[in-house]
């Protein structure tokens, strides 16, 4: 059965992005290897509008050619090749791609897309890259205002301070 995964960086103090949605204080750690083995894994990637919208701003082409990604959003888009887009109730749209898949769901974001499928019971794991800056302000990760119990499974170091740390989320 295929997990639902919420994998992402955050400022010490909880921010997925400054206020601007820049993610410029991410820093590159040549030590962090959990990306190379974690994207094997995934078959689904989901996420919002601005997330999408902020990965076609790096310039590279679509970096997940081997995933089928499926972007949250209530504007009308022509699906590509890998991309779908879709303004479907989360808790239904996740039953039938569960049905369909068995590999991991990555729900990459944004915050809001994140904190809609925590509401509805729909995460099975949390990964989070702890970056070692504190910004102060921005957009943060998590505002869900329910109690959700985690079980913490493993926390790794790397090099350039970064810390990752890996929950399961308790029923």
């Amino acid at each position: 059965m295929s997990r639902k995964i919420v994998y992402i960086a955050t400022s010490l103090d909880g921010f997925i992005a400054r206020k601007d949605g820049d993610i410029d204080w991410l820093e590159e750690d040549p030590s962090y290897d959990y990306y190379t083995e974690f994207i094997k894994n995934v078959e689904i990637i989901l996420m919002g509008a601005t997330t999408y919208k902020k990965v076609l701003s790096f310039g590279i082409g679509w970096p997940y050619p081997k995933q089928m990604s499926y972007v949250f959003t209530h504007k009308k888009y022509t699906d590509e090749n890998k991309i779908k887009f879709t303004d479907e109730d989360i808790r239904s749209f996740m039953k039938k791609l569960q049905a369909e898949t068995t590999g991991d769901i990555w729900i990459m974001g944004g915050s809001s897309l994140i904190n809609q499928f925590l509401k509805k019971g729909l995460v099975d794991e949390i990964v989070i890259g702890i970056q070692p800056i504190i910004l102060g302000e921005g957009i943060p990760l998590f505002t869900q205002p329910d109690e959700i119990r985690l079980e913490l499974t493993k926390v790794s170091s790397y090099d350039k301070g970064m810390i990752q740390v890996h929950y399961n989320v308790v029923e």
